[in-house]
């Protein structure tokens, strides 16, 4: 038995799912540690806790939100969650002459990710997971500013879902109380925000429609390093939160960015807090933690 029928036969056993197994079992399979070769995956990334997976193409962007059952309900068909950055009046989406080395944390369903991108002087050092058994998606955020002058830099998240995998019926929303996004329809929503290692919250927004009348979507709305602010749009619609962050020459801060997934908005916001009290520094480690004692558990060999 190889390596990776090990690894699916055990995934089954805990009972996280078939298609769950398979490409956590082969996600797992893919660590240098393992010295196995396997057949490249159609994304890079694939993140996941039997509930909500992620999977992330070689430029960094989600192409796979799951929830909250594997397999069933992709909540992008086929379009994008984009990360974007804004510098000394320059701005670029994730891809766009940045150059990214993509891999796991050893023996870990935890990403370890660097982008570079020359012409902005930048460096990211980005860490993303599932927690191991809440419905978060998470990720950390280095952001070295290679520069000798200190610079302020502005982070755009695009949240471009099709919830249950439909064109129409969705509802985008600025949260003031949370000062968060939100995106809901019927039984799901998602709610996004973050903040700096000094505590700082979503500096800027907007929410607007997409896909008609030709209109492309609120995503290129960041690209002039502005948001409008609209608050809520209905129907095909997406949204765009950003977070302005002052770095000293050849320095580093950090960005912390959480999706909290829930069948009502109370659900969510649950979520939400739970991530505020314990920091997602620290669910980052348990969920790292977690595999690893996962992984090394006797019942795998």
């Amino acid at each position: 038995m190889d390596a990776i029928e090990k690894a699916y036969k055990n995934l089954l056993h805990r009972k996280v799912g078939l298609f769950n197994a398979e490409i956590i079992a082969t996600a797992l399979i893919r660590n240098d540690d393992f010295r196995v070769k396997v057949i490249e995956m159609p994304r890079e990334i694939v993140l996941g806790n039997g509930v909500v997976t992620v999977a992330l193409d070689r430029t960094l962007m989600v192409n796979d939100f799951f929830y909250p059952q594997v397999g069933l309900e992709n909540h992008l068909a086929g379009h994008r969650l984009r990360t974007g950055l804004w510098v000394n009046n320059r701005f670029t989406w994730f891809g766009n002459g940045w150059q990214v080395e993509m891999k796991y944390l050893p023996e870990t369903l935890v990403s370890k990710c660097i982008a570079r991108n020359p012409d902005f002087d930048i460096e990211l050092e980005i860490n993303d997971a599932v927690h191991y058994f809440l419905s978060l998606y998470l990720r950390k955020m280095a952001i070295n500013n290679l520069n000798g002058v200190a610079r302020k830099v502005r982070v755009f998240f695009a949240h471009d879902f099709h919830l249950y995998g439909e064109e129409n019926g969705d509802t985008a929303m600025y949260e003031p109380v949370l000062n968060a996004l939100v995106h809901y329809k019927r039984r799901r929503c998602f709610l996004m925000n973050g903040t700096t290692d000094k505590k700082e919250g979503m500096k800027q927004f907007a929410t607007g429609y997409k896909e008609s009348m030709g209109k492309e979507g609120t995503w290129k709305d960041a690209e002039d390093g502005d948001l409008q602010g609209n608050p809520i749009a209905q129907g095909a619609v997406d949204s765009v939160m950003s977070f302005e962050i002052e770095i000293e020459p050849k320095s580093t801060r950090t960005l912390y960015y959480w999706i909290a997934c829930g069948k009502s908005l109370s659900g969510a916001r649950d979520l939400n807090s739970r991530v505020k009290a314990t920091g997602v520094e620290q669910l980052l480690l348990e969920t790292e933690n977690y595999w690893s004692a996962w992984v090394t558990d006797k019942t795998w060999t």
